[in-house]
């Protein structure tokens, strides 16, 4: 009877998916999940494009883009929300193609490289990048904007006014504020 070794991947392995051989034969398998799915909206919103115009330019020893980590966190947190520190095994267990990583990339993944590329997120975020990544999906996906209500006028007002105390502007509660 032949017999069948399975071992998936870990931290030390260097190639991803797992592997198993039975009879001097081998098969490498993959997790594939929703990632085409995902990936597809990714590229028609052009998100990697976005990020690679809107943030900083990356630094000359980066070695992993910082759009590409950042587009990797995206999919983590849509398929399985691993932790930052567990996205390395996670993206272990999918072909390095559907996380738009090549196979030597897999091993850069680790919480401090994907902890500069939010750094480097943070650093360039600002109503640009909002807007255009906005824009490009009501373009890209044809959204009417007819019924959407975006109230940015609510204004809260904490602290204590005396009596007498005339106010700049008339305060009126409405149902959703507190009557305090």
């Amino acid at each position: 009877m032949a017999q069948k070794k399975m071992q998936g991947s870990s931290k030390t392995s260097s190639q991803p998916g797992a592997k198993a051989t039975a009879e001097g034969k081998t098969l490498r398998s993959y997790q594939v999940g929703a990632l085409p799915i995902i990936n597809r909206i990714l590229r028609r919103m052009r998100l990697r494009d976005i990020l690679g115009r809107c943030l900083p330019p990356d630094d000359a020893r980066t070695i992993l883009p910082t759009a590409r980590g950042l587009l990797v966190l995206v999919r983590n947190i849509l398929v399985s929300r691993e932790p930052i520190y567990g996205v390395g095994e996670w993206t272990a267990r999918y072909a390095p193609d559907l996380l738009d990583l090549k196979p030597r990339e897999l091993e850069l993944l680790n919480d401090d490289r994907l902890g500069r590329c939010l750094d480097r997120l943070f650093d360039g975020l600002d109503t640009d990048l909002i807007m255009t990544v906005v824009r490009q999906v009501i373009d890209e996906f044809q959204l009417s904007l007819e019924e959407l209500h975006n109230d940015s006028t609510t204004v809260f007002f904490y602290g204590a006014r005396g009596p007498r105390e005339p106010c700049a502007w008339p305060v009126h509660l409405g149902h959703h504020l507190r009557s305090q």
